[in-house]
């Protein structure tokens, strides 16, 4: 019986130290990542939003598009999209460019996501997500656009 008890003492023993040596060499946790997005704006008839994503000094820049509702059929019964051409891109506040990419859409009761550019921004920089929508392809996809015609969002950027 003793003999158990010494080997249990022994196994126990082991496994703490091993638990021990586990939790000094774990990687430190990982980076937190928070996204931030404008608030939604209407532009020519779509929701559009810019968006940030950080992660410790990675910066990953997108916007969304979509329909705010249900498109109703046009004359003769005919459901025509609206088209726009999206250009996501990111800087860094009064300074450097980061990058932009540009996508053109078609959208009818759908959200789109426009993805931008994924970059290292400068640690304690605030960068800039900026989203402009300009009129799509030749053809039909309703009126031209009116109002504004981009929007943007702000976010510091961790060390």
């Amino acid at each position: 019986m003793k003999q158990i008890v010494k080997r249990g003492a022994a196994v126990l023993a082991a496994g703490v130290a091993m638990a021990g040596a586990l939790a000094v060499s774990s990687p430190a946790s990982a980076a937190t990542t928070t996204t931030t997005c404008s608030d939604s704006v209407l532009i020519s008839g779509l929701t559009t939003k810019a968006c940030v994503e950080v992660t410790g000094t990675q910066a990953r820049f997108y916007g969304t598009v979509g329909a705010p509702g249900i498109a109703e059929p046009g004359p003769g019964g005919v459901i025509t999209p609206q088209r726009a051409d999206v250009e996501v891109s990111g800087q860094v506040v009064g300074g450097l460019f980061l990058g932009s990419r540009r996508q053109p859409v078609s959208i009818w009761n759908n959200t789109v996501t426009v993805e931008g550019v994924t970059v290292t921004a400068p640690c304690g920089s605030t960068v800039r997500a900026e989203v402009k929508l300009s009129q799509g392809p030749a053809g039909p996809g309703g009126p031209g656009f009116y109002g504004p015609t981009s929007v943007a969002v702000d976010v510091p950027v961790g060390c």
